[in-house]
């Protein structure tokens, strides 16, 4: 069994490298046990992402699937260094959970402190939830700035265990990243970015980092069922129990 009560980050075959549908996430997420899941398929700047009315259409979805609460989401894309997001603040109210990352195919890559200021930039966007992979190789950053400044806007850091199977060398910075969440006391969700319904909940690898090296479990948002609602609840203003 997974040690988080939901999977933050999936993607259904609407973003086409992706390849499971909706119905297929749900049925693991409902098979491992699993309170919740979130439906975060890439925002509509990335070339193969869907277009923007799956995200506002989410709506038709059902709340909940058999035991397993859907959350309506999307990993938007950073557009700029300056922060912009490629779903607007409209968009983003009507969502229940977005990640919000860098994809070299919406942003080149600049300097360590561009990339800082950007993250700091986007956890000042009210629509946002948690940052994405952010031990990205590419988009390097003041690990310990931008940790606090989550801490402080009530936002989390995601830790990836796709970064565990596809991005190798980013695990390095994934481990100080987590380092620095446990000396800040910043939360944390641990996610599978599932790109089939096969990986979802599948983040024993980020657990094994994590028990590596006492990261307290109460800073992970996602293995608490009450402690996440509750988070949801005060972030978004509506009932998730």
């Amino acid at each position: 069994m997974p040690r988080i009560v939901a999977d933050l980050h999936t993607h259904s075959l609407a973003s086409t490298h992706a390849y499971s549908t909706v119905g297929e996430l749900l049925g693991t997420a409902a098979a491992l046990g699993l309170d919740a899941l979130a439906l975060t398929d890439h925002g509509p700047a990335l070339p193969d992402a869907p277009h923007l009315w799956h995200f506002e259409n989410q709506r038709v979805l059902p709340r909940r699937v058999g035991t397993v609460r859907l959350l309506r989401g999307c990993e938007v894309n950073i557009r700029t260094l300056a922060g912009d997001v490629d779903l607007d603040e409209r968009m983003l109210g009507l969502l229940d959970w977005v990640v919000a990352s860098f994809h070299e195919p919406c942003l080149s890559p600049g300097t360590v402190a561009q990339h800082t200021e950007a993250y700091l930039n986007v956890l000042a966007n009210p629509g946002v939830d948690s940052l994405g992979h952010t031990g990205s190789i590419q988009f390097p950053y003041e690990i310990d700035e931008v940790v606090k400044a989550c801490r402080d806007r009530g936002r989390t850091i995601e830790i990836n265990a796709g970064s565990f199977k596809v991005r190798p060398r980013s695990l390095p910075n994934c481990r100080r990243i987590a380092e620095s969440c446990a000396k800040h006391g910043t939360s944390v969700v641990v996610t599978s970015d599932a790109h089939s319904h096969w990986d979802v909940g599948d983040v024993g690898a980020v657990f094994a980092m994590l028990d590596e090296i006492g990261f307290p479990e109460k800073l992970v948002l996602n293995a608490d069922a009450d402690r996440l609602f509750a988070h949801l609840e005060a972030r978004r203003g509506r009932s998730y129990r």
